[in-house]
């Protein structure tokens, strides 16, 4: 396939995403994230957006804390200094335990995900090409809810992108994202 046609599908699938996460979302408030994001490796900068959604009950509850499921469709563009620009597409479920605080709608929260990329292409730099489309994106972070309802969050996050050793070599990336989101 082609670069300009390996780039339309890549748009494509992922309108086709949000599109898909906006409906299954919406019966469950859907959540919009302005997500972005810096690596050290090739001074890669990200920026994207994520449509999210809860599941409706706790997976656990406890006295303090409980354990909710989110739904994430990511779609980012890599800014690439040293080569082409990029975009990113993914889903991932992410687990998030919460300590809801005294008074004032505000929650706060560690949370961590092993989700899905695909990448339109694979070049970072002359010396960091991440062998395939595919990747693994490993996460972990913490923040916080607050607002009326807890509508809006504010957080970060360590994100590890790598093909799991599917096909060598596997140099992988790393970001740290910063996001905040808003829930309609």
């Amino acid at each position: 396939m082609q670069g300009s046609a390996r780039r339309r599908a890549a748009c494509w699938s992922a309108g086709a995403a949000l599109w898909m996460a906006s409906v299954m979302g919406h019966a469950q408030g859907v959540d919009w994230t302005a997500i972005g994001g810096a690596s050290d490796e090739s001074s890669v900068k990200q920026v994207g957006v994520i449509a999210g959604w809860n599941r409706p009950t706790p997976l656990w509850k406890g006295e303090s804390w409980r354990l909710r499921l989110r739904h994430e469709v990511v779609l980012s563009a890599w800014h690439v200094p040293r080569a082409r620009d990029l975009v990113e597409v993914g889903y991932s479920p992410v687990f998030r335990l919460e300590r809801p605080l005294d008074g004032g709608g505000r929650v706060f929260f560690v949370e961590g995900s092993i989700g899905v990329r695909l990448l339109s292409h694979t070049r970072v730099s002359d010396e960091h090409r991440m062998s395939t489309a595919f990747q693994f994106a490993d996460m972990l972070g913490m923040g916080m809810q607050f607002g009326r309802e807890s509508r809006s969050t504010l957080g970060v996050r360590l994100q590890h992108m790598s093909n799991l050793g599917i096909k060598k070599p596997n140099p992988g990336i790393n970001f740290l994202q910063v996001y905040y989101s808003h829930r309609f």
